[in-house]
């Protein structure tokens, strides 16, 4: 007997996962944009745990439902691997069937040289995943090379959005739609 996904259940169980496993508080770490920070959202301590994935798949394929134009995700290696194989492969069985891809940081030195990896069609929609938005640098160098494919993205989503100021201009020019946001992690 399968029982009914529950999207409210679903995300108090991946908030539970990042309080435990993903969010440290009171530090002192240098962030991907170059930032330093008190605080810290690993999001690849919660996509690389199978409960954690699974839920993160299954949310981002409820909040995709909106946007039915989109046919393949995908974003910045690391962050977005496990994140688009999984929204991909649990897609086939909700019916949604959207392909994965996966952008390089930089081109391939040898073979066809591409960037990205997984077929994107030129006019194709495509949703941007990141694991966790801070300014928004990674997912905009996603967004550059899928454009430069020919594809378009849509929207951005991500596991956690820091709500940092930063990522202002970012928003203003890109729809993003987190699956929880710093207030919420912190919220007890």
């Amino acid at each position: 007997m399968t029982t009914q996904f529950d999207p409210a259940a679903a995300k108090r169980r991946l908030l539970q996962l990042i309080r435990e496993r993903a969010y440290k508080d009171g530090i002192d770490i240098v962030l991907a944009s170059g930032k330093r920070s008190n605080f810290y959202i690993n999001g690849k301590k919660v996509s690389l745990h199978p409960e954690g994935l699974w839920l993160i798949a299954k949310l981002l394929l409820e909040k995709l439902k909106a946007h039915p134009e989109v046919t393949a995700v995908g974003g910045l290696t690391i962050g977005a691997d496990p994140l688009a194989s999984a929204v991909a492969a649990l897609s086939f069985e909700t019916g949604q069937n959207l392909h994965a891809f996966l952008v390089r940081k930089e081109a391939k030195g040898h073979g066809t040289g591409s960037r990205i990896e997984g077929d994107l069609a030129k006019g194709q929609k495509v949703a941007i995943l990141e694991d966790t938005v801070t300014t928004g640098g990674s997912a905009q160098k996603a967004i550059e090379a899928v454009r430069e494919a020919g594809a378009e993205p849509v929207v951005v989503m991500a596991i956690a959005d820091r709500e940092d100021p930063d990522a202002d201009a970012f928003r203003k020019q890109w729809r993003i739609e987190s699956l929880v946001t710093l207030s919420e992690i912190r919220s007890r």
